[in-house]
């Protein structure tokens, strides 16, 4: 496997990892349900292979996301900032989650626009 294929396979396999934890499944659920040995994904998961193109579609809507969001990767920090905020936005009842969500894309989308 050349450097980038190396790079892609480990971002690839966080990707994958990190969907799994978040929907509480085991590696050997995943497998399972993928048809492969839990072996295989944690290779995968590692980055010590990459899994097919193929396949990524299925390994996707397994997970309930996009390929896309599969090549994602977001740091600790991130993670930790986000995950607080789904819970306090939980504690809301829907109609006003959605209010949030309005406010929140306008807010970065002007803060983006700030920053050009």
């Amino acid at each position: 496997m050349g450097r980038k294929n190396i790079k892609l396979a480990v971002l690839v396999g966080a990707g994958i990892a990190a969907r799994r934890r978040k929907m509480g499944m085991t590696q050997a659920q995943l497998a399972g349900i993928l048809s492969i040995t839990q072996d295989s994904l944690s290779r995968m998961e590692s980055g010590i292979i990459a899994p097919k193109f193929s396949r990524l579609p299925e390994i996707a809507s397994t997970l309930g996301c996009s390929v896309a969001d599969l090549f994602k990767t977001a740091s600790p920090e991130a993670q930790r900032r986000s995950e607080a905020i789904a819970e306090m936005i939980q504690e809301l009842p829907e109609e006003f989650q959605d209010v949030l969500d309005n406010l929140v894309a306008n807010a970065v989308a002007a803060l983006k626009d700030c920053k050009k």
